[in-house]
């Protein structure tokens, strides 16, 4: 089972082997394939291995939605985000623990969901990553 942020192991607590986890956590993008990847994610930046973008919401209501709002599909795709969030100010980021801080498919496949959610809610201005 994948747990949070791409965490391996089972529902016992038992961790799986290596070659188990490169399965489930995919393989570590190389900087060609992580410029792509962010070319069609608008406002989202890469740094130390990690993928964020800042949201801007009008009030603290609005933010605490988002954080909800996303987390109905992150949960399904197994794959959570580092979140920090200051009244209507939310910052995502996404890395795959599992390829050593290092990011793979699934943190684009999740930065996806969360664009899509954002895409419907009303944000106080443009965001900077």
């Amino acid at each position: 089972m994948v747990g949070a942020r791409g965490e391996t192991g089972s529902s016992s607590g038992a961790v799986a082997k290596p070659d188990a986890v490169a399965s489930v956590a995919g393989r570590a993008l190389g900087p060609a394939e992580i410029a792509a990847g962010l070319a069609t994610l608008p406002g989202w930046a890469e740094k130390d291995g990690m993928i964020s973008k800042t949201y801007l919401f009008p009030g603290f209501s609005d933010a605490v939605a988002f954080i909800v709002r996303i987390s109905h599909p992150l949960e399904a795709l197994n794959h959570h985000p580092e979140i920090r969030n200051v009244y209507g100010m939310v910052k995502i980021g996404f890395t795959t623990h599992n390829l050593g801080d290092k990011l793979g498919p699934l943190d684009f496949k999740a930065a996806r969901l969360v664009e899509d959610a954002a895409s419907i809610l009303p944000q106080k201005k443009a965001a900077q990553p």
